[in-house]
């Protein structure tokens, strides 16, 4: 897969929109990584990460983002051929880049891009990679390289490879209501919203209410009313 690499600005609204919204396909990253010379180091700075994500407090969360990125470089050194390593140092780094502040940082963004970058070269079927570059394309303005068009697939293909992942279904509703499509939007936030229920994910389940208001009634909901 060929990866475009977009400004720091545009990296810094596709981190962004993987913030506010969910980037992460996967429920969960631990899981998902297998054995090898940098699986301890990969997991444990994805349990930062995810430690990082259910805090409220900004110190907090630069304090795991951080230990994630020390965890994640340690991984990149010790198997540079880890899609998850390189996905781990993205995904952390991004995030304390975020929570810092963009503007004070904006000179390392095209660093933080390359571990995207380098994580779908070595895993094309990557799916919180390809939900994150999904991501990119929905949030990005068009001058910078935003594409709903080009969103879709990308998120279509990760929701196959995670079918339990919430975040790709709530980017690709966001999607379909862009494309004015809300019957299809409506039941991705609703199967998004049974997943985050399950998986316990407030945040989640609240943007799946969002979109479920945003989409309004379904027909036969309508026709009850009737």
């Amino acid at each position: 897969m060929r990866i475009r690499r977009p400004t720091a600005l545009g990296l810094a609204f596709a981190l962004l929109a993987a913030s506010v919204g969910p980037a992460l396909a996967h429920h969960s990253l631990v899981e998902r990584v297998k054995d090898g010379p940098a699986a301890a180091s990969t997991r444990e700075s994805y349990r930062y990460l995810e430690l990082g994500e259910s805090s409220d407090n900004d110190t907090t969360k630069l304090q795991w983002y951080n230990r994630g990125k020390e965890l994640a470089d340690l991984a990149v050194l010790q198997d540079g051929g880890s899609a998850e390593a390189h996905f781990a140092l993205f995904a952390n780094w991004g995030r304390w880049l975020q929570t810092d502040g963009w503007l004070k940082n904006s000179f390392r963004l095209p660093a933080v891009w390359k571990e995207l970058d380098r994580t779908l070269e070595l895993d094309p079927n990557h799916p919180d990679a390809l939900a994150a570059k999904g991501g990119m394309y929905l949030q990005l303005p068009r001058f910078l390289g935003g594409d709903v068009d080009k969103a879709v697939p990308l998120l279509v293909r990760s929701i196959e490879l995670d079918p339990h992942g919430v975040g790709a279904r709530l980017e690709l509703a966001d999607c379909y209501m862009h494309k004015h499509r809300p019957d299809a939007a409506r039941e991705l936030a609703a199967a998004a919203m049974r997943l985050a229920i399950e998986q316990d994910k407030p945040r989640f389940i609240r943007r799946a209410e969002a979109l479920l208001e945003e989409a309004g009634p379904g027909p036969q909901q309508t026709e009850a009313k009737r």
